[in-house]
């Protein structure tokens, strides 16, 4: 299982913006450096003040810097964007980063976003199809047979040349859906997409990615897509580590009496939070269920970071490999057996 560093936060006061983006920038590079494969970044529009709010402009901005890492989208939503941008916009941090970029489609939570760009709440579902569904076509079109002309929405357009630049993995970058609902997932295995999941439970998310593994496995892609697929299916969730468990749930429970509206979490009871011990067993259940990738979203309070970068340095020093050697020792033991 591979680690990600989710980037979300709430600004509560205006003059910790460029702070605050500092910060995450900081981060995003330290997870760089080491440790951690992946960066993600989610979007929310107006949503209790999101730290960047533009998902797409702040990969453009950390793309170059990154030497490792690939960028996670999770999630876009395609009903708030015009497709050909969208589409331009996912190659133009494809090329930036070297082909290292995962593009989560999402429907979204909040009704906030839809109606900050005007689209019809009743029409959620139609939008996000049909946004989808051009922005696939956009990617696949060639410049052969035509021109495409589509229509998502209020969105119209034509298109007589491919787009330029093209993304650096062909025909697009590794396209994901982010859902619970079980026809998308069933339908992210029959493109060979990863799926993300918000499962908190890791005995129900077992559950759920064996049917996914069920349905990749018999969609009759080539192997490489199913690994790929596999390697890249994720669940979040909100992390904290300190010394031990008592001093790990005080701190977090210190910060959601500061940040009520948390991060990927409300509460200490909805999250993995302890020790590095503690925290390593809770992420191999996770890993033992079928993940791929663990998103990991910390505690990010920019007027107290030392108990954040702690948390941060604790979990890759310790909880990453103490959860790679015990991943390694068990498909060494299932290799001694065959």
């Amino acid at each position: 299982m591979k680690f990600c560093m989710h980037l979300s936060t709430r600004v509560h006061d205006k003059r910790n913006e460029l702070p605050l983006i500092n910060l995450m920038t900081d981060l995003a590079l330290e997870a760089d450096a080491g440790g951690f494969s992946a960066i993600s970044l989610t979007e929310h529009h107006l949503h209790e003040n999101q730290g960047y709010q533009n998902s797409l402009l702040f990969a453009c901005a950390l793309a170059p810097r990154l030497t490792r890492a690939t960028l996670v989208l999770a999630t876009v939503n395609p009903a708030l964007h015009h497709p050909l941008r969208l589409v331009e916009s996912c190659n133009l941090i494809d090329q930036l980063n070297a082909g290292r970029l995962v593009v989560v489609f999402g429907s979204g939570f909040k009704d906030t976003d839809l109606v900050a760009f005007g689209r019809d709440l009743a029409e959620r579902n139609t939008l996000f199809e049909q946004g989808m569904r051009t922005a696939l076509d956009i990617w696949n079109y060639d410049g052969t047979g035509g021109p495409l002309e589509f229509a998502a929405g209020v969105d119209r357009g034509r298109l007589d040349v491919p787009v330029n630049p093209s993304s650096f993995r062909k025909p697009h970058p590794i396209l994901a859906r982010g859902t619970l609902n079980p026809e998308a997932i069933a339908d992210a295995a029959a493109r060979g997409w990863p799926v993300f999941t918000a499962i908190k439970d890791p005995v129900k998310l077992r559950e759920q990615m064996a049917v996914y593994h069920a349905a990749l496995a018999a969609s009759g892609h080539d192997p490489q897509t199913i690994k790929l697929a596999r390697d890249w299916s994720a669940v979040g969730k909100a992390v904290h580590v300190a010394e031990t468990d008592e001093q790990a749930r005080s701190e977090a429970e210190a910060f959601f009496i500061k940040n009520p509206s948390g991060t990927i979490a409300r509460n200490a009871d909805d999250m993995i939070c302890g020790s590095p011990e503690t925290v390593a067993r809770e992420m191999r259940a996770f890993a033992e269920a079928g993940m791929g990738l663990m998103i990991c979203g910390f505690l990010i309070d920019i007027e107290d970071p030392s108990r954040l970068l702690r948390s941060v340095r604790l979990f890759k020093d310790e909880v990453i490999p103490a959860v790679a050697d015990t991943e390694a020792s068990f498909q060494s033991a299932a290799m001694s057996r065959l």
